[in-house]
Formats: C-alpha cells, structure tokens, sequence
C-alpha cells in the first residue's frame, strides 16, 4: 500500500518540519482495530470546521482514548494537538456552539463527573510524561513533566485546571465541557484512558504542498457520478481511498489540465481523493457521495 507523505510544520516535532506517513501499516493496524464494531465517524456524528488554515472534526461517539486515536488515524488525521490560547479558545468554542454536544452523553466519571472530549495528549508510557500523540505513536514531543505541580516542557502550550494528579490512574486528556472540581470549562483534565468520550480530529495543514493545493479546483463535492478537475498545474494520476486507507481507484491521466472523471462506479461513502503532479507532489482532499 502506498503511504501519502505529507510534509507540515508541527510541535510534534519540537516545531521543525515533520513528515506524516498516512494510509499506510498504521493505518491498516487502525482500520482492523475498528473491525468488531465498524467503521467510525458516521456522517450524523461528524461536525467539521476549521481555524487558522487548519480542518478538524468533532467527532459525537463515544469511544475510549485509543479507539478514538485509531478512529483519527482511519479518517487521515489524528487526536487534537493543541499549540496555544488561541487554538484552545477557537475549538473550545467550536465545541460549545456549533457541536450539537448533548454534554450528559461524553462524561468522565473519575474527572469530576465532568464532561469531556478527547485531546491527543497521554501519559500511556511514562507516568507523568505527558505528550502529544494524537496517532498513538508514542513518538512525538513532550509537553508535561509530572503533576500539578510539574513544569512545562519545551516551552509548549498547556491548560491544564489544577491537574494532573492521576486520580485511580489517569492517562488521557481530555478537555474540559462544563467544569469540575479542580478545574472550569475549557480547561484540561488527566481522565481514565478508558472513559468513552466524543474527540475531535485534526488534520494536516500541508505546508509542503501548498503550490499544488492553490493550482486545482474540484467539483462538485458533495458528487453524483461525474467529478471535473481544473488545474493549472500537470496532474500525471489520481487517487481514490476510503476513509479507511482502502485505494479503490486509480486513474492515470492523458489530459492533465482540465479533466472530467466518470464515477459512478463508487459506492456511496466518504472518500479521500490524492492528486499527483508530473513532479511528484500531491495533495489530498476530502470527497464525499
């Protein structure tokens, strides 16, 4: 299967640039992951938005911290890593306003009784050292060491209320809906990893591909049968995948530049289509029919 490299500045990398491998091993391992209970994000429970350049989905099911993580990774992105005030602010916000949240349906019984959404930070493999890794990786930047007590790391961004304090063994974070004791709404709280919250996903801004992306029009989204492509750039092929990494189809092109795509062959699902350039960039983009 072949991996979409994508190339982005990023905290998960101590804020140098940091290549994403997607739909690749990880994301077959994710996709079975979701075997016994289906694929995850159905449409009703899914609200997009964006801020700052940047695309998220909250996503309204419940599910554990890893399960949301390997959700995350199936749809293409991974568990929110949040860089500062203003980021934390926008989708606190989002949340509250547009999310169409039931609070009494993504509650933590050990954080309070508060309710919660998942972030993409856990202490998993060191207790106390916290980090984000919204991909389940285990391999990307600290930004906690210890308590409530303890210190920022690497000068990145946190919120926590007056937390952490792994109450009963507390791995995942989670943000904050509606306040509990230790701490007020949109703030951060150390909640059991095994908790069934709501998540929001984060998606890749693709800094490496940011010629590609303003070259190319697709249309119309949502499709039917037929999608166009204009471009000023030379697509050499295009790529069809599920959300779940599955490549359905693909296309090599003869006329690069403005281009019609019979489809009606694909059933009706989300899908995530790849352009590649005659010089091997590629960018990807959200398609659903």
């Amino acid at each position: 299967m072949k991996s979409i490299i994508v190339i982005s500045y990023s905290h998960r990398n101590n804020s140098i640039m940091k290549i994403s491998t997607f739909f690749s091993t990880f994301v077959l391992t994710s996709a079975l992951s979701f075997s016994s209970f289906g694929q995850c994000g159905d449409p009703a429970n899914v609200y997009a938005f964006s801020y700052n350049g940047s695309n998220y989905e909250l996503i309204r099911e419940n599910l554990t911290w890893q399960d949301a993580s390997a959700c995350a990774v199936s749809r293409g992105g991974y568990l929110v890593e949040i860089d500062d005030v203003a980021e934390n602010t926008a989708i606190f916000d989002e949340l509250m306003t547009n999310g169409g949240i039931t609070v009494n349906n993504t509650v933590a019984p050990d954080g309070g009784g508060g309710s919660y959404v998942w972030l993409g930070g856990n202490d998993l493999a060191t207790e106390g050292n916290w980090i984000w890794d919204g991909d389940n990786t285990g391999t990307t930047a600290q930004f906690w060491q210890g308590t409530s007590s303890g210190n920022p790391v690497g000068g990145l961004y946190n919120n926590w209320g007056n937390e952490p304090d792994d109450f009963g063994g507390q791995d995942g974070l989670g943000i904050s809906l509606n306040g509990w004791p230790l701490g007020v709404a949109g703030e951060w709280n150390d909640v059991d990893d095994q908790n069934t919250l709501y998540f929001v996903v984060e998606y890749p801004s693709n800094a490496g591909t940011i010629e590609l992306e303003n070259q190319f029009e697709i249309y119309p989204n949502p499709f039917n049968d037929v999608i166009r492509i204009k471009s000023t750039d030379q697509l050499a092929e295009i790529v069809f995948r599920t959300s779940l990494g599955q490549e359905v189809k693909r296309i090599k092109l003869q006329s690069p530049n403005n281009i019609e795509i019979n489809v009606a062959d694909l059933e009706a699902n989300l899908y995530f289509l790849e352009l590649i350039s005659t010089n091997g960039n590629s960018v990807v983009r959200k398609l659903v029919k």
